[in-house]
């Protein structure tokens, strides 16, 4: 067996799509697929479908492949839907010192274009890198995982902060950087309660699921998200236009390889692997590859838990190891476990 850590080379999809850069602008790649959208759907949504109003805005982006967000564009604002399930939470970006347009109804009000993030994911640093909007973010979780030479900088000089995540959230911090957006990462309906202090201190929360999304194409157009907060639609449209093209290009490349390697990815986290679902981006990215995965054939977006001794047995067999983990040396890997020396 192989043994890859961001680095792939398992089929020329993975070895063009996995790269170190794990903070998004290579991210933005690595979501993408080959699935086509059907141009007479104006965008997802369903009962939130994407209009093209008269509008101030003369560039506005469509979304073919998320499913979890829809925009809309009106004379004076525009409309974001975050999608899950039946349940829709309604955002209107408003341009600052509009008035709140009347019978508008939201769930919470984001001034826009927000100059001031702070951001949860280092996948949402990618997405604002890819509009070259680093500078909007002010501060981060925390820097251990964070490539961006720019947010490594920003943070060594003070002038981004970190300021935790999740239950580790220092609120304390947030209020005193008075963000126009904290941008979380979570599942679809988390729910809003925990942040109750910020939105009641005029500070907007948003749930970006872009990790759910069932295609790399999918997840990658989450930056046009990005770009109607930050009024970039241009530039997104351009990005995503040459991220689609060379995925497509790439993959058509990978379509007709018949030797498929065997992979396993993730590492163990208290004697439980956690691997993708077989409805993820990141399955479908192993499929697409030529790669013969697992659990292809499964029906989830979320990580399934494994047993060691199943995923075990699986990687005796395997040809190569996905991303297992924050190690860096093989050594660092048998530390964790000697039975690692088998694969």
């Amino acid at each position: 067996m192989r043994l890859l850590h961001f680095s792939v080379k398992a089929g020329r999809l993975v070895r063009w799509l996995y790269s170190r850069q794990c903070s998004l602008v290579l991210l933005l790649f690595v979501y993408s697929c080959t699935g086509k959208h059907d141009p007479s759907v104006a965008s997802r949504g369903d009962d939130h479908a994407q209009t093209k109003d008269a509008t101030p805005y003369e560039e506005q982006v469509q979304v073919h492949y998320a499913r979890g967000f829809a925009l809309a564009y009106h004379g004076s604002y525009k409309m974001l839907y975050l999608l899950s399930g039946q349940d829709t939470t309604q955002y209107l970006l408003l341009p600052t010192g509009t008035p709140v347009p009347e019978a508008v109804v939201a769930d919470q009000i984001i001034r826009i274009p927000i100059q001031k993030v702070i951001t949860q994911s280092t996948t949402h640093i990618g997405l604002f890198a890819a509009l070259q909007a680093e500078d909007r973010i002010i501060a981060v979780d925390e820097a251990d995982y964070i490539y961006s030479p720019t947010i490594q900088q920003g943070i060594a000089s003070g002038a981004i902060r970190e300021v935790g995540g999740g239950e580790s959230l220092n609120m304390e911090k947030v209020l005193a950087l008075a963000p126009d957006l904290l941008m979380v990462s979570g599942m679809p309906g988390t729910a809003m309660a925990q942040y109750q202090t910020l939105t009641e201190a005029g500070i907007p929360v948003l749930v970006n699921t872009e990790w759910m999304e069932s295609t790399p194409l999918a997840k990658a157009e989450w930056l046009k998200l990005i770009a109607a907060l930050t009024n970039q639609e241009q530039q997104a449209n351009e990005k995503f236009a040459a991220i689609e093209t060379q995925y497509n290009r790439v993959a058509a490349l990978a379509a007709p390889i018949q030797d498929q390697p065997k992979v396993i990815t993730g590492s163990p986290f208290q004697g439980t692997w956690y691997v993708p679902g077989g409805h993820s981006y990141r399955s479908r990215l192993f499929r697409q590859a030529g790669a013969t995965w697992p659990w292809a054939q499964d029906t989830t977006a979320v990580s399934l838990p494994i047993d060691f001794e199943t995923m075990y047995a699986y990687g005796l067999q395997a040809d190569y190891w996905l991303n297992p983990g924050q190690v860096s040396t093989k050594q660092d890997l048998l530390d964790k476990d000697a039975r690692f020396a088998d694969f």
